[in-house]
């Protein structure tokens, strides 16, 4: 996630637009000012999951959370901005289908994961509470000793889905394989 943001700069409704169309999923990010109930500068937020906003809120400065709908901070960027907005991509939800592609691998020599990051599941709004459950469970077991056939074994979950959730793992840049 750290290199890849997306500047949307050149305005929030315009950016929202592009996003929808091509189906991004991410977290917009701004500095903002001026927005109705909050004092002074805050920090918005708008959570995408193919490219339909999931949620929007804005942060004050002692770090409250405010809801307030994309329109309005599409409409304060529109009148105090444009403001820097930053898309940092997040992985789209797992799919409930059978994953197509397996990790490539040999019985004596698969690769082993290991954690570099927490995993903080406020990102994942767009994410329903099971594929969070999902994504938690094979993240806790990574121990960074066992391979990924042993993992699949432990995990109480088919062989598939811990594949898949060990794919968004890893492009969420909380773990590492070897």
């Amino acid at each position: 996630m750290g290199k890849e943001h997306i500047d949307a700069s050149v305005g929030l409704r315009f950016s929202l637009t592009l996003f929808e169309r091509y189906r991004k999923n991410g977290v917009l990010r701004a500095e903002l000012q001026h927005v109705p109930g909050v004092r002074g500068r805050c920090k918005g937020y708008i959570q995408l999951v193919e490219g339909k906003v999931t949620s929007s809120y804005v942060e004050d400065r002692e770090g409250r959370r405010h809801s307030i709908s994309a329109t309005i901070l599409a409409a304060v960027d529109d009148e105090r901005g444009p403001f820097d907005w930053q898309l940092a991509p997040l992985p789209a939800p797992p799919s409930t289908a059978k994953a197509v592609h397996t990790f490539e691998h040999a019985a004596y020599n698969t690769p082993v994961p290991k954690v570099i990051a927490p995993l903080d599941l406020e990102l994942l709004r767009g994410w329903s509470a099971k594929q969070k459950l999902m994504l938690s469970t094979v993240y806790e077991v990574i121990d960074g000793r066992k391979d990924i056939e042993s993992l699949k074994k432990e995990v109480p979950l088919q062989a598939n889905i811990t594949e898949e959730a060990l794919r968004v793992l890893l492009s969420l840049g909380v773990i590492a394989i070897n």
